[in-house]
């Protein structure tokens, strides 16, 4: 419903324009009058209208001087002007102003109605407009987002050139230069996603995570990026004297934010090794990764890779007064089965152990209770997989188990590993169901403009969040690459098979806007759509027209 307000000195041709036009049924809101400019003003300030109609000739403040101080403050606001007056200098002016329309008196009803439709359709294209290109302006940020984040897995792989490193930095506009480097790796998740069968996110969670990439962001010294579905990784740039000071600068506003949490909210930070080269970056990273295993064990914490080495070097003997009870927890353990990966169980082990204590542990009893904790625990999460409780095979008896700290050791690892790979197994099978149906919906409706991520994640049944990162766990490219890649694909057969122009390619394989269309072929062709139409004419020697 459009907001109108009127304006108008004689009474009479006011309640006249007032009762010519049924309103609502147009879909119009008669929201105020006034008699002249300066009482109309601050009222159309406080209504905010989205149509103002005024006459031209008022006292104390004219119809003119009105629409001029409307259209500084209220630029969207569409003015319609009525006058008695043929002077065309009036009509310039009030052009210059940029009012809508210029009607001379006596206005019939008609021709009021044909305005305000003109009006109408205009306010409703421009919405649409308006919505469609916020929708294009944040599928660009989306392909933005995932470029970066394939930039960081380049970054830490080791398996670049520098000059390779360099030049995709420079596409990103990413300022990587620096002579020394650290990495700090950090989870957040609500309580309610720690297990594997809830994608649930809390908006506590949310907003601290929004609060800490606004942060980062603003900094010149730290980039951030989504490390994997769960975590993101932060880039400390500095130089060998200051690069441990920013580094625990940014530490410590990680901790104010993730602290915010209050208990609804778990989170772990790893703080890598300084290198002095972004050649070694990789090294930086792993070194973090190897801290990262620990945050099954210790939760709402924070370990640089020094602690690491500095704890693997020392004595952890403790008693068992000093056993901590939060570790016995089989949360922790869960935890671990729901979202570890197979190949950090032995350090999980190793850290869960460590934690309890090798005094305690020295109790044959004791490590025998533990182990035999762990397996039921497992026992218990494999049975709400679907599995029987002879889908957990042990090679020895409990008491055998536990006989000594190195066969408790072997035991646990052993019974964890069968825990993640049946949760794997059972995962992949749920998961090739869903990705079979969400595939086959977008290679059926990918040319539809309305195709999105939160539609087939829809279709797979699955929260958006979740979806997105399983898609690019089993495609390789996450949705906007392989959406792109499709469409992509069909535009280059309609460039070379036929002679339909780019606007109308766009719209067949589902952009409103030619110009994101020639923008997106660019970027992941190499060159423009009539470019590739060219180089294809010329190729096989036809023009196309």
């Amino acid at each position: 419903m459009l907001k109108v307000f009127l304006v108008e000195d004689e009474i009479v041709v006011r309640e006249s324009i007032r009762q010519m036009i049924p309103w609502m049924k147009f879909g119009f809101e008669l929201c105020g009058e006034a008699s002249d400019g300066e009482m109309a003003l601050p009222l159309i300030q406080r209504q905010k209208p989205d149509v103002v109609i005024t006459d031209i000739r008022m006292p104390f403040m004219d119809g003119l001087e009105l629409s001029r101080m409307v259209k500084k403050e209220l630029p969207e606001t569409k003015i319609v002007i009525i006058s008695g007056y043929h002077d065309f200098e009036y009509a310039k002016t009030a052009i210059a102003i940029g009012v809508e329309e210029y009607l001379l008196k006596p206005v019939s009803r008609q021709e009021f109605l044909g305005v305000l439709k003109k009006i109408r359709d205009c306010y409703d294209k421009e919405r649409a407009q308006r919505i469609y290109y916020e929708e294009v302006e944040k599928e660009m940020r989306q392909y933005e987002q995932n470029s970066r984040r394939d930039f960081f897995e380049k970054l830490i792989s080791g398996k670049y050139s520098l000059n390779e490193i360099y030049d995709q930095a420079a596409q990103q506009q990413i300022d990587i230069m620096a002579s020394a480097y650290n990495i700090i790796l950090f989870q957040l998740s609500g309580k309610e996603s720690q297990r594997l069968w809830t994608e649930y996110y809390s908006q506590t969670e949310l907003e601290i995570r929004e609060r800490i990439k606004s942060y980062i962001e603003g900094q010149e010294e730290y980039l951030i990026f989504r490390n994997h579905v769960f975590g993101y990784a932060v880039v400390v740039k500095g130089t060998p004297e200051n690069i441990e000071s920013l580094t625990e600068e940014c530490v410590q506003y990680l901790k104010g934010y993730l602290q915010e949490g209050k208990g609804k909210v778990t989170w772990f930070l790893a703080v890598g090794e300084p290198v002095e080269r972004l050649s070694m970056l990789s090294k930086s990273y792993r070194s973090a990764v190897q801290v990262f295993t620990l945050r099954y064990t210790r939760p709402n914490g924070c370990i640089t890779y020094q602690q690491l080495e500095e704890q693997r070097a020392g004595d952890r003997d403790v008693n068992l007064k000093e056993i901590d009870a939060a570790v016995m927890d089989t949360e922790v353990v869960h935890t671990f089965l729901g979202n570890g990966l197979l190949e950090d169980t032995e350090r999980f082990v190793d850290d869960y152990f460590s934690m309890i204590g090798n005094s305690a542990l020295r109790s044959r009893m004791f490590r025998q209770y533990v182990v035999l904790n762990i397996h039921f625990c497992i026992m218990s999460f494999v049975a709400k997989l679907g599995y029987d409780n002879e889908s957990i095979q042990s090679s020895q008896g409990i008491e055998q188990m536990g006989s000594t700290l190195p066969q408790a050791r072997k035991a646990v690892i052993n019974l964890l590993k069968q825990g993640i790979k049946l949760r794997d197994e059972s995962s992949k099978s749920r998961n090739r169901t869903m990705m079979g149906k969400a595939l086959e919906f977008i290679q059926e409706n990918y040319t539809d403009p309305e195709m999105s991520l939160n539609r087939a994640a829809s279709v797979a049944n699955v929260s958006a969040n979740h979806f997105s990162a399983l898609f690019s766990q089993e495609m390789g490219q996450n949705f906007i690459e392989y959406l792109t890649e499709l469409r992509m694909k069909k535009a280059k057969e309609l460039l070379r098979c036929t002679s339909k122009r780019s606007g109308q390619i766009a719209l067949e394989i589902g952009y409103k806007d030619s110009h994101y269309f020639s923008f997106l072929f660019k970027k992941t062709q190499g060159c423009t759509p009539s470019d590739y139409r060219n180089q294809k004419g010329k190729r096989n020697g036809v023009r196309h027209g």
